[in-house]
Parts: structure tokens; C-alpha cells; sequence
């Protein structure tokens, strides 16, 4: 019994001992999973806490992000303020400038020396407007703000008017400047006549520019679109739409490809550029935008001693022929047509000059016009006087154009009337706000008499007597001047170098010192120049040596 007491009492130990080992080891596991659910959890916490701190982060980095579109937003705001303010700055003063010129030129009774000096205050105007239009071309690309504008134009009187434009400048420098037409350019199109001239200008202004000696020609051609779509289906849009190619090809120094590549780089002049000292760098830049926004591009060929040629193609639309005719633009108006009415125009400016300027234009064509400086005495005349044209001004104190072409607008008897808005902005956006106001035309400062007096023929029906143009000075001269400048380059190169020198500091004491040392070998030229230099034209005395001015130093 004693032998079975102790083995039962060990056995209980055993037992015991088994099932305390088995728990130590349940507890042991229970304090690893403790632990390891602690780590988690610790883990979690720093997740958490991570997590937080990004969620804090990502709301920094978009409220830093709003505040900067927003930022953004004001300066693009201030920005575009200050380009109109700009815009309308500049060009109201050359809208001044440039109209009192026009005014004085109107003159019969104008001698040729002070015709010649209002020829040079034009072209200098007309320079100056297209560095201000330059710029502001490149702010609304930036701005995204630059748009196309359709309306009919005379695609042939478009490029005769560009061959009329430089054909001075051309004579003066020695060069022929050839427009080539092909038979199957359409005359009539619908597109932004505007900025095509502008590229047509900027291309051929380059290659006069930076052309010593041979010729310029500008070329014009078209492909009308057929209608067909891949696959035989008609597609009438298209029917009605062409394509115009244009190239301009000189017979100057040509560029290296090395500076092809940044030939249409905003702000970037070649070596033949830099060197003329002229322009900004921007004329090509913005005429490559523009194209594209026509639907085509700029293409260069170039070779160093041979020219160079830039070909491109814009999308134009056919138009109707307008009903009336254009009116010429080598003849001057002075007067209406016999029996016509006796046609009444509203002026309305706030300022005086732009005022004087339009009233005395419409007086000598026997326009009746009267003025307001501001939109409520556009209203108050519109009521009393009944004109049936009004030139409104969109930005004036009071009322502005806007309000006052709604208010003009609102009643049957303003159906009646004509209203053309009047801006010095350079933005097209005035446009559509016009329109939306009620405005029936659109025409931007500076304009020039033409401008006017065809809106008196497109919205009137107005007829005008016109008066041949007296010659240009440079055009009557240019066949002398040619002479002069095949006479000038005859002279040795110190010679030419000191004449460009006096005449660059408009010293005509210098000129004639200069002229005595070739006197007595070609009396003929120095006479030629004496007389120019009496008559201020010290323009043309450069002009007779413009390709030392371009040789490389």
C-alpha cells in the first residue's frame, strides 16, 4: 500500500508538473503574442502618425497650389490690364500722328519738300506701330489671347497694295521687287486679311532689308479643295475652301544652317540681323504662329552667298464678289459722288485730337459730322440729330461705347442706325464685346482714311469722286535714285563709309565736305546728294549706300 501511495503521489507530480509546464508555455505564447500585438499596434500608431503628417502635407501642397493658381490668376488679370492700358497708350497718340499727316497730305496746295518730310513721318509712324504691334503680338501668344478674325477681303488688291508699299523702298536700295500672281489665285476670300499682311509685310521687309543688291520677288499661288473625301464621300465645307501658297525669295547673303535653327526663336536675330541693328527679334517668331493658326506653315531654304526663300500656306474661304467695287487704293477721295445724300456722321471721342482729325477728313469729302466726347452725348445727339452713322469710342469717362451702343441699340430707330466701334486696343476680345453691345463694324486705331471712308461705302452706300495720288516723291525719284545708287557705289568704300556717317548724324556740313573730295571726278552725283542733303533727305542719302551699312565688319 505504501508502494502504491508514492507511486500515485508521483505520478500526481508529474502530472502537475506536465500541466504547470504547459501553461508556462500557453503563457510564454500568450506574452509573444502580447508583444507582437504591441508591435503592431506601436506600428499602426507610427502609420497613423505618418499617414497624418502626409495627409498634413498634401494639404499644404494644395492650399500652397491654390494660392499660386491664384496668383497666377491676378497676375494674368494685371497683365492683360496693363497690355490694354499700354496698347491704348501708344497707339492712340500714333493714331494722332498719323491722321494729322494724312490730313496734311490731303493738301493740294502742299509743296514737294513738305510732302517729302510728311512721306518720312508716315514711314516712321508706320515703323514705329509695327514694334508696338510686335510686342503686343507676342504678349497675347503668351496670354494664349491671339485669335483669328474672318471677313471678305480682295486677296489681289491685298497683294497689289504690298507691291505699291515697298516699291520705293525697293527703288531706293537698288533692288526689283517682282509680285508674280498665278491665274488661279481666287480674288474674293473670307479670312484674317489683317495678320496675313502682317506676315506678308514681315517677310518682305527682311528680304529688302537684308539684300544688297539683286531682286525680291514675292509669289502667289493656290490650290482650291475638291470637295472629296478619302474614300469618294463629298464633303461640301470643303468645296468652298482653298489653299494659297505664298513664297518670297531674295538674292541676298543667306544664312548658314547653323542660324536656321533659331531663325523663328522669339527675341533671336542672325548674325545678318544683328548686324542691321533693327527690329526685335520677334517678326518672324509671330508671323510662324500666325501662319500655323491658319493652317499652315513656314518653311526656309538658305544658302550663304545664293538668298534665301520662306514658303508658306494658308486655309483661306472663297467669297462673292462685294457689290459696289472696292474702292482704288492708289486714288484719294474729294468728294461725294453727284446726287448723293447728304450723309451725317456722329464722332465720338473723348479725345479732342482723334475728334478733329475725323471731323476734318468727313468735311473735306462734304460729310456732314458732328462730335461727343462721351457715350451720354452720343446718346443725346443720336436723339435730336438722327445720324445715320455713328463712330463710337469704346473706352471713355461717363459712359463708355459699350453701354452707349445698347442704349442706341435698344429702340427700332437705332436699328436704323450704323454704329462702328473705335478702339486703340490691339485685342480682338473688343470685337465680340462690341458686337454683343450691338456694334454693326469694328476698326482699330490708328486707321487711315480709306478705312473710313469705306465704311461710309460698305454700311451707306456712299459714292466718292477720287483724285489721282500725286506721285511719291521716292516713287517720281525712283528711277534717279537707282541711277544715284549705281553712281554711289562707284565711289571708294572711305568715301562711302564717311557720306553714310555724316548723313547718320544729319550733319549736312559733313555731307558737303565729304561731296567736295569727289567733286571734281563725278560733279553730276555731288550735286545729286548736295541737293539732297538741302532737302533734309538724309534718308535717301543711306539709302544710296544701304549695302555698306549691311556688310559684315
Amino acid at each position: 500500500m505504501q508502494v502504491v501511495g508514492i507511486s500515485a503521489s508521483v505520478v500526481v507530480g508529474t502530472l502537475l508538473l506536465v500541466a504547470l509546464w504547459a501553461l508556462r508555455r500557453r503563457l510564454h505564447a500568450r506574452e509573444l503574442e502580447l508583444e507582437r500585438k504591441a508591435e503592431e499596434l506601436a506600428a499602426s500608431r507610427a502609420s497613423s502618425l505618418r499617414l497624418g503628417e502626409e495627409l498634413a502635407e498634401a494639404r499644404r501642397a494644395e492650399e500652397e497650389a491654390r494660392r499660386a493658381r491664384d496668383e497666377a490668376m491676378t497676375a494674368s488679370r494685371s497683365k492683360s490690364a496693363f497690355l490694354a492700358n499700354m496698347s491704348h497708350e501708344l497707339r492712340t497718340p500714333l493714331n494722332s500722328i498719323l491722321g494729322f499727316a494724312q490730313l496734311v497730305e490731303r493738301d493740294p496746295s502742299l509743296a514737294d519738300r513738305h510732302r517729302e518730310n510728311l512721306a518720312v513721318i508716315c514711314k516712321s509712324g508706320e515703323h514705329l506701330l509695327g514694334l508696338v504691334n510686335d510686342i503686343l503680338e507676342m504678349a497675347k501668344i503668351e496670354a494664349g489671347r491671339m485669335t483669328l478674325v474672318d471677313a471678305e477681303f480682295d486677296l489681289h488688291d491685298t497683294l497689289s497694295g504690298l507691291s505699291e508699299m515697298f516699291a520705293v523702298e525697293a527703288q531706293k536700295r537698288g533692288l526689283t521687287l517682282t509680285v508674280e500672281r498665278e491665274p488661279d489665285v481666287p480674288r474674293h476670300v473670307s479670312g484674317d486679311e489683317g495678320k496675313l499682311r502682317q506676315v506678308l509685310i514681315n517677310l518682305l521687309g527682311n528680304a529688302l532689308k537684308f539684300t544688297p543688291r539683286g531682286s525680291v520677288t514675292l509669289r502667289a499661288s493656290a490650290r482650291r479643295a475638291t470637295g472629296v473625301r478619302e474614300g469618294g464621300a463629298h464633303d461640301g465645307a470643303a468645296a468652298g475652301r482653298v489653299r494659297v501658297s505664298f513664297e518670297v525669295t531674295d538674292t541676298g547673303r543667306g544664312m548658314a544652317k547653323a542660324e536656321l535653327a533659331e531663325l523663328f526663336e522669339a527675341f533671336a536675330q542672325t548674325a545678318t540681323g544683328r548686324q542691321s541693328r533693327e527690329g526685335t527679334g520677334l517678326g518672324l517668331h509671330i508671323s510662324r504662329r500666325i501662319v500655323r493658326m491658319m493652317g499652315g506653315d513656314i518653311r526656309v531654304e538658305s544658302q550663304v552667298g545664293r538668298g534665301t526663300t520662306l514658303r508658306f500656306d494658308v486655309r483661306l474661304s472663297l467669297a462673292d464678289a462685294p457689290a459696289g467695287g472696292a474702292t482704288p487704293r492708289a486714288l484719294r477721295a474729294v468728294g461725294l459722288s453727284p446726287g448723293q445724300p447728304r450723309y451725317r456722321v456722329l464722332v465720338v471721342d473723348d479725345r479732342w485730337d482723334v475728334r478733329h482729325c475725323l471731323l476734318k477728313l468727313l468735311d473735306s469729302v462734304g460729310v456732314e459730322a458732328r462730335s461727343a466726347t462721351n457715350g451720354l452725348g452720343a446718346v443725346a445727339q443720336w436723339e435730336t440729330w438722327s445720324p445715320h452713322l455713328v463712330l463710337l469710342d469704346l473706352r471713355m469717362p461717363l459712359l463708355d461705347g459699350y453701354e452707349a451702343a445698347s442704349r442706341i441699340k435698344a429702340s427700332a430707330r437705332g436699328h436704323e442706325t450704323v454704329v462702328v466701334a473705335m478702339t486703340a486696343s490691339a485685342f480682338e476680345q473688343n470685337r465680340a464685346l462690341a458686337a454683343e453691345a450691338g456694334c454693326d463694324d469694328f476698326v482699330s486705331k490708328p486707321f487711315r482714311d480709306a478705312d473710313i471712308l469705306g465704311l461710309l461705302t460698305k454700311h451707306l452706300g456712299a459714292r466718292f469722286e477720287y483724285e489721282e495720288r500725286a506721285a511719291e516723291p521716292g516713287a517720281a525719284q525712283g528711277a534717279a535714285a537707282v541711277d544715284l545708287a549705281r553712281a554711289a557705289a562707284g565711289l571708294p568704300a572711305a568715301l562711302r563709309k564717311d557720306l553714310r556717317r555724316a548723313a547718320t548724324r544729319l550733319d549736312a556740313k559733313a555731307v558737303q565736305a565729304t561731296l567736295d573730295r569727289f567733286r571734281p571726278e563725278d560733279a553730276d552725283l555731288a550735286g545729286a546728294v548736295a541737293e539732297l542733303a538741302r532737302g533734309y533727305r538724309f534718308d535717301s542719302i543711306l539709302a544710296l549706300s544701304s549695302a555698306d551699312e549691311e556688310e559684315p565688319s
